[in-house]
């Protein structure tokens, strides 16, 4: 083996042993959901990459616990949705500080996959984003609309990408 084959491979093994770096909960994904005397009720849509064993660590909480009114306190009612709305969550926080925050009582729901595929064609696809539907070039993945609340005002924003042809409108 050369020097540069066992370089190359203990790259590949020191990036492997590196621990995977938890994704940080954007506070503009927070909705509070209720806001009660004692708690509030809180809905999150988490990061792309979020996996359900992130819920245990505090530091995935850091920024929105720098948010004023939607940082986690001691036994407020978490709401959590993945990314990909394949998986839901519900716990309460039992811990909280301006770091992070323990979530406590982590009850998971799996949620059926899509039984059907979003419209495609050979340009561009219909495609979610956590919040919303929208319009994605295939070739590169360039964003080719805003989010829209429904599935069918993404396909109609797809549609109009073409060109029409003259005199119809």
């Amino acid at each position: 083996m050369s020097k540069t084959t066992l370089a190359t491979a203990a790259d590949t093994a020191a990036v492997a042993d590196a621990p995977r770096k938890v994704p940080q909960v954007d506070p503009n994904r927070v909705t509070v959901d209720v806001s009660g005397f004692a708690r509030k009720s809180l809905v999150v849509r988490l990061p792309p990459d979020t996996i359900a064993d992130d819920l245990k660590e505090p530091g995935m909480w850091f920024r929105v616990q720098k948010s004023a009114d939607k940082s986690l306190r001691q036994h407020d009612a978490v709401y959590l949705i993945a990314f990909d709305q394949t998986w839901v969550a519900e716990a309460i926080v039992s811990e909280a500080d301006a770091s992070g925050a323990t979530l406590a009582g982590i009850r998971i729901v799996q949620t059926p996959q899509r039984a059907r595929l979003l419209l495609r064609d050979c340009n561009y696809a219909v495609a979610w984003d956590g919040a919303g539907y929208y319009v994605q070039r295939i070739a590169d993945g360039h964003r080719m609309s805003g989010s829209v609340a429904t599935e069918q005002v993404a396909e109609r924003d797809l549609r109009r990408l073409y060109a029409q042809p003259v005199g119809h409108r």
